[in-house]
C-alpha cells in the first residue's frame, strides 16, 4: 500500500508504522518534492489495507492506494480501486563496501554499475588477482564506487558430474578478496537452508536462472533482507520474472536488482550464442517496475569474443549495470573449470568499461531525450 502524507506529521507516521508492524509489514518513507511525502507499506499488505478508512482519517493523510495487479510492491504505475494512477519513482538499491563507498543501482541516475569477476573462485591467487585488477579499473576511470566483484562459490550445473564450486571455502576466498580490495561482492545462493550462512558473508545475494521460481528460496532471501540480484529464468516470460521479484518483496525486501541473462530458444542451436538476449525485456522491466535492471553479457554470449557487443547493445536499453564473467589472464582460461569460454580477460574488460562510460556520457543523454519525446522514459 502507498500513502501520501503531509510532511512533518510525525505522530501520524508513528501510528502508520505501528499498524504496519502489527501486520508484519515494513515501512519506508520517500521524501517528495512538494509538501507531501510518500509512505510505502512493503510486504503482504492485505491486512493493513483493510484498515484503509482508519488510515484516511489520520491527520495529514491526503490519499492512499492499494494497488491492483499481481506485483503490487514493485509496480511502476499503481492504481487504487477508484482508478486514480500514481507513477512511482524508480528505486535505488545500495550495496556498501569495506572501502566506505556505496554502489547505487538504479534510480534513473544513468550511472552504470560494473560487476565483474570469476565465474567461480577456484584459488585464492586467481581471485585476488582478478579483484586487484577490478579495483585498478575503478581507480583508473574514477568510478570505484561503481565497481563490484562477483564469484559463484556454489554452482548449479546441468550435469551432476560437473564441477560445482568450492562451497564455503569459495566464500572464504571471496571474503579475502573483499578484505584486500574493499570491493563488495555478490554470490549465488541455491538453497533456502543456506541463505543465512551465505548471507552472513556476502554483501549481495544472487538467485540464478535455474532458481528463479524456487519460491522457498525467494521468500527466504526476502526475509533475510540483504540486497539481491534476481536473474530471469531462461524459460520465463517477463511477467513471471516480476512475480518472482514480488515473492521477495512480499517478505519485506525491496532491495532487488533484476538481471536479464537470455532465453533458451530454437535459435540458439546454430552455435552463434548460448542464450538469446531479450533486450526488450530490459526496457519492459524499466517501464513496468520500480526496480533497477542489469544485463549479463556473458551468459547470452557463451563466447568471450562476442561479450563486448552484447554489453554495448544493452546500453542502448539504458540498463543500470552489468554483471560480467572475467579472468585475470588468458592463460588462466584453460585452468577454469566452469564457463571458461565466456569469460573476458580483465585487460579487455577495462577497455569495455571505458566504452560504456563514453556511451554514458555522450550517447545516453540523446537516448533519454528521444524517450522523453516519446513519453516512454
Amino acid at each position: 500500500m502507498i500513502i501520501e502524507l503531509e510532511r512533518g506529521r510525525q505522530a501520524t507516521l508513528d501510528q502508520i508504522r505501528d499498524l504496519a508492524v502489527r501486520f508484519g509489514n515494513r515501512v519506508e518513507l520517500s521524501e517528495g518534492t512538494g509538501v507531501y511525502d510518500t509512505v510505502h507499506i512493503i510486504g503482504d499488505s492485505r491486512e493493513f489495507a483493510s484498515r484503509e478508512s482508519y488510515i484516511l482519517g489520520l491527520p495529514g493523510v491526503r490519499a492512499a492506494w492499494q494497488p491492483t495487479g499481481g506485483y503490487k510492491n514493485i509496480a511502476r504505475v499503481v492504481r487504487g480501486n477508484e482508478g486514480k494512477a500514481l507513477h512511482r519513482e524508480r528505486r535505488v538499491v545500495e550495496v556498501k563496501g569495506l572501502d566506505g563507498k556505496a554502489r547505487r543501482f538504479g534510480g534513473g541516475n544513468g550511472k552504470h554499475i560494473f560487476v565483474c569477476g570469476p565465474d567461480s573462485p577456484q584459488t585464492l591467487e586467481q581471485t585476488l588477482a582478478t579483484a586487484r585488477m577490478a579495483r585498478e579499473v575503478g581507480e583508473k576511470f574514477g568510478i570505484l564506487d561503481r565497481v563490484m566483484l562477483r564469484g559463484g562459490a556454489f554452482k548449479p550445473r546441468t550435469r551432476p558430474t560437473d564441477w560445482r564450486g568450492l562451497g564455503m571455502k569459495g566464500i572464504a576466498i571471496m571474503d579475502a578478496a573483499r578484505e584486500e580490495t574493499g570491493l563488495p561482492y555478490v554470490t549465488e545462493v541455491m538453497d533456502h537452508n543456506l541463505v543465512e550462512q551465505i548471507g552472513a558473508h556476502a554483501d549481495m545475494l544472487q538467485i540464478g536462472t535455474r532458481n528463479a521460481q524456487n519460491f522457498d528460496l525467494l521468500e527466504s532471501v526476502g526475509r533475510f533482507g540483504k540486497p539481491v540480484i534476481l536473474k530471469r529464468g531462461f524459460g520465463n516470460e517477463a511477467e513471471e520474472w516480476f512475480y518472482s521479484a514480488e515473492y521477495i518483496a512480499n517478505q519485506g525486501n525491496l532491495d532487488i536488482v533484476l538481471c536479464e541473462r537470455g532465453m533458451k530458444t530454437l535459435y540458439t542451436k546454430g552455435g552463434y550464442c548460448r542464450n538469446q538476449p531479450d533486450l526488450n525485456a530490459c526496457t519492459h522491466a524499466r517501464k513496468q517496475t520500480i526496480l533497477p535492471i542489469i544485463f549479463d553479457p556473458s551468459h547470452v554470449a557463451g563466447d568471450h569474443r562476442i561479450v563486448a557487443e552484447n554489453l554495448m547493445a544493452a546500453c542502448g536499453h539504458l540498463v543500470d549495470g552489468s554483471i560480467t564473467e572475467t579472468v585475470h589472464t588468458e592463460a588462466w582460461r584453460r585452468e577454469q573449470l566452469c564457463d571458461a569460454g565466456q569469460a573476458l580477460v580483465m585487460d579487455q574488460y577495462s577497455i569495455l568499461v571505458e566504452a560504456v562510460l563514453e556511451y554514458e556520457n555522450h550517447v545516453a543523454p540523446r537516448m533519454k531525450t528521444i524517450l522523453r519525446m516519446l513519453g516512454t522514459d
